[in-house]
């Protein structure tokens, strides 16, 4: 019999065996036991977390003789084929294989048949957001009333991709990334059921590198297996992923530190003539800075090992929170640097040399606070006479404020009737123009009145000037204020504009013409000029 690999001869067969989805198989569990099937599940969430094999656990549950159960049997001839995929009832759908309107068609003709020897027929479709919107649309009104007895299980990783009325009719749930706790437990009991030989550094390893995927985790951990067969090594681990040992980073950034320019270059070469690439040796030592930060502010990262920590610590020792940043911010200017350079690894040797600069950056911050006390003095020129005691600047002088002219105002004000109004009218009028030019214009076009003792009525002719003044209106209200003893109440009111007057227009001959001017009288007589009708 041909390898198995291990991500296929260790997947899970039942919820159980499903690692850290504990808040999705709950649900099933509890859905199956009350018989709260769903015609349409939606499993989302990153690669390698389960989702595939959650689904036919599903189908398992469902379809197993013993079913519906949450504990399987794996023995009947419905479970075996559902493991094996040759059941006939549960069909898996490749979506980035059948991605057009014609396979949906040629699914929903299939669904007219009733389950050959099980109670559910299920449709289990890989990377449903690989279908397209053609596809989809045929499929809702399938998901919105489907034949009885059949389920639908959609997988992805992205599922912003599917449409939304297609998730509306489905229960979604969320897959999370694996802990790297979950992933090293794992390993190692596989390990022990293979009577492999491996240390725990290795175990870590080999889960960071797998990102929260247990079965990129399973797909490593065969490949470290093919290159060290029994017996697996930290060295050894590193030499194949091309991983640089944690102790030449810290090394790195004592060199750093010491300000040792030529010994940290030549440490930099000598790692690069092994054939380490640059691009993943500035991602690993990211993940290093990362890591040192983290451990400057007091968090213990679940993806170290208490091994590891003397390390780590070693470099938060030497280095403020504030270089720490910096170091990473210049890490990430030269990965985006590097990427559009012709020569990067010179771009990352002038970036390495600007951080052994580190210990001259003030704190920017204290700089600031010293300034702002007067601690810190302007330094004197190279080559200058000894600076003198400061004398203490003169005190600054506020300028006044320039007082804004205004039309003046009566001090004693008047009594509020037509004739005091009709005396201070044109002052209103300038003030207004003063304050509002468009206003001032539209009282030109206006006469005022003075009604019922309280009651100013300005009479505008013409809708604009009346519609400016109307929205002008509190204001000028203030400004009447300011003539009269008693503020009196403003009302607008709008004349009809008078209809143009007909203009009559005069004929004149020839003759009336050069009697208007003689060398108009001459030009018509010279060119025998004529009046056109």
């Amino acid at each position: 019999m041909s390898y198995l690999v291990l991500a296929r001869k260790y997947r899970p067969q039942t919820f159980k065996e499903v690692y850290a989805q504990d808040h999705i198989t709950e649900i099933l569990n509890n859905a199956l036991l009350s018989n709260r099937i769903a015609h349409a599940y939606l499993f989302t969430g990153p690669r390698g977390v389960g989702k595939t094999s959650m689904a036919r656990i599903m189908a398992k549950n469902l379809n197993c003789v013993e079913g519906p159960t949450i504990t399987p049997c794996n023995k009947c001839h419905n479970c075996l084929e559902i493991a094996a995929g040759t059941s006939a009832d549960v069909i898996e759908i490749d979506g980035a294989s059948n991605t057009g309107v014609d396979d949906i068609r040629e699914l929903q003709r299939e669904l007219l048949y009733a389950p050959s020897q099980s109670p559910w027929k299920i449709y289990i479709i890989d990377e449903v957001h690989m279908l397209s919107k053609n596809a989809f649309n045929a499929l809702l009104k399938t998901l919105e009333e489907p034949p009885e007895k059949v389920l639908f299980i959609f997988a992805t990783t992205e599922p912003f991709k599917v449409l939304p009325t297609i998730i509306s009719r489905c229960q979604r749930y969320d897959f999370k990334r694996i802990p790297i706790d979950a992933i090293v437990k794992r390993l190692k009991e596989l390990m022990l059921e293979e009577k492999i030989e491996i240390d725990s550094e290795s175990l870590h390893l080999i889960a960071r590198k797998a990102d929260g995927s247990l079965r990129d985790a399973l797909s490593l951990t065969d490949q470290v297996l093919s290159y060290c067969q029994d017996k697996v090594t930290i060295d050894k681990v590193r030499e194949i992923f091309g991983l640089i040992p944690t102790q030449i980073y810290c090394e790195l950034m004592r060199l750093i530190h010491a300000r040792e320019n030529s010994a940290l270059l030549e440490k930099l070469q000598a790692i690069f003539e092994e054939g380490v690439d640059l691009q993943e040796f500035l991602n690993n030592m990211m993940e290093f800075i990362r890591i040192v930060i983290l451990r400057k502010i007091g968090m213990s990262p679940s993806e170290v090992t208490s091994e590891e920590y003397p390390l780590y610590d070693g470099i938060v020792a030497l280095f403020s929170r504030e270089n720490l940043l910096y170091v990473m911010s210049m890490l990430l200017q030269a990965r985006n640097e590097i990427k559009s350079s012709g020569n990067p690894y010179l771009i990352f040797e002038l970036m390495m040399l600007k951080l052994c600069k580190l210990d001259e950056m003030e704190d920017v911050a204290k700089l600031i606070a010293n300034l702002s006390s007067g601690a810190v003095s302007a330094a004197p020129a190279r080559g200058s006479a000894p600076a003198t005691k400061p004398t203490p600047a003169p005190a600054k002088v506020q300028k006044p404020e320039p007082i804004r002219t205004a039309e003046p105002v009566p001090s004693n004000k008047l009594d509020f009737n037509q004739e005091n109004l009709d005396k201070v009218w044109e002052r209103i009028k300038a003030r207004v123009k003063k304050e509002s030019g468009a206003s001032g214009i539209a009282l030109n076009f206006s006469s005022c009145e003075v009604k019922d003792r309280f009651k100013l009525l300005i009479k505008v002719t013409g809708s604009t000037y009346f519609k400016t003044l109307d929205g002008y209106k509190d204001e000028i209200t203030k400004i009447v204020a300011e003539f009269f003893s008693q503020a009196p109440r403003l009302e607008l009111e709008q004349l009809a504009s008078e209809a143009p007057t007909k203009v009559e227009i005069k004929r004149h001959t020839l003759e009336d013409l050069k009697n208007l001017d003689k060398n108009l009288a001459r030009f018509i007589e010279i060119t025998d000029s004529k009046i056109s009708q």
